[in-house]
This record gives C-alpha cells, sequence and structure tokens, in this order.
C-alpha cells in the first residue's frame, strides 16, 4: 500500500472516529446480551403438544454473525485505541488541538475559527499530523493486523 492510500484510510478512521465508538458500545451491548430462555415455552397438551419444539440452543447461522460481530468490534477496538494512542507522538501543542478536533469531527474552518487561523494553516497541520502517523503505522505493521479482521467488515 502506498502512503497516500495509508493516509486516506487514516483519515477515514480520523473521520470515523465517533461512529465506531458509537459502534462499540452497540455491539459490546449486542454481544453481551444474556436471554433468558424459559424450558416450558410450549404446550403440553393438545395439538401444539403434538408439534415440534424449537432447539433451545444458538444456530450456526446465530454463531456466524456472533463471530462477524466480534471481529468487528476487535477491529474498531484496535483502531479506536491506536488513534488514542497516536495523540502521545504528537510535540506541538498546537498540532495536538487540531488532532482532538479532527478526531471530535469538526471541520477545517470550525477549527481554524477555534485556533484563530487561517484554513490552509489547518491544512498543512493535518497534512503532517497524518504523514506522523503514516510513518507510525507503517513502523508498526498496524494495517497487517488489521487485515486479520477484514473479513469480518
Amino acid at each position: 500500500m502506498t502512503d497516500q492510500m495509508i493516509a486516506w484510510e487514516i483519515e477515514e478512521w480520523i473521520r470515523d472516529y465517533k461512529f465506531m465508538l458509537r459502534e462499540i458500545k452497540r455491539l459490546n451491548r449486542v454481544l453481551n446480551k444474556v436471554d433468558f430462555i424459559s424450558t416450558k415455552l410450549t404446550a403440553t397438551y393438545g395439538e401444539e403438544a403434538g408439534m415440534p419444539r424449537g432447539s433451545a440452543g444458538v444456530s450456526q447461522a446465530e454463531l456466524r454473525q456472533m463471530d462477524r460481530r466480534e471481529r468487528r468490534l476487535h477491529k474498531y477496538e484496535s483502531i479506536v485505541h491506536y488513534l488514542d494512542n497516536a495523540m502521545e507522538h504528537i510535540e506541538e501543542e498546537k498540532h495536538r488541538i487540531v488532532y482532538d478536533c479532527m478526531m471530535e469531527g469538526m471541520s477545517y474552518t470550525a477549527i481554524a475559527n477555534h485556533l484563530d487561523c487561517s484554513r490552509d494553516t489547518i491544512r498543512k497541520i493535518k497534512t503532517a499530523i497524518i504523514g506522523n502517523i503514516v510513518n507510525k503505522v507503517k513502523e508498526a505493521n498496524f494495517l497487517q493486523y488489521l487485515n486479520s479482521f477484514k473479513s469480518a467488515v
């Protein structure tokens, strides 16, 4: 993968950061849900008693769906954790503020108004931040790690 493609992917991660946090909460809620199934849900007399009873276990389709959700959950958790740790590698305070604003989903104009500087300055800072993260991703082989979750998403 070229540096430009990695940069685009990192920009997408940053743009989707809040979405990933919400999706992690939702997936945790879905995967950790406990179903209480009563054993006497079918009739014991009459016509219904002769009908086949449903299995109390989990079907193969449900298990595959849960596996896909778990892989997606682990992938999103890894990306969010990586983006959170990337803040530690940003040295300049202004760059940290821009990165934090980007993670919150603010636009160039909103960040420029917040820092009282031009949009072009924000674009240059963002390019420097993304370049720094691209180098860290390549050093850590993070994309290869994420490719193990690729089939889930």
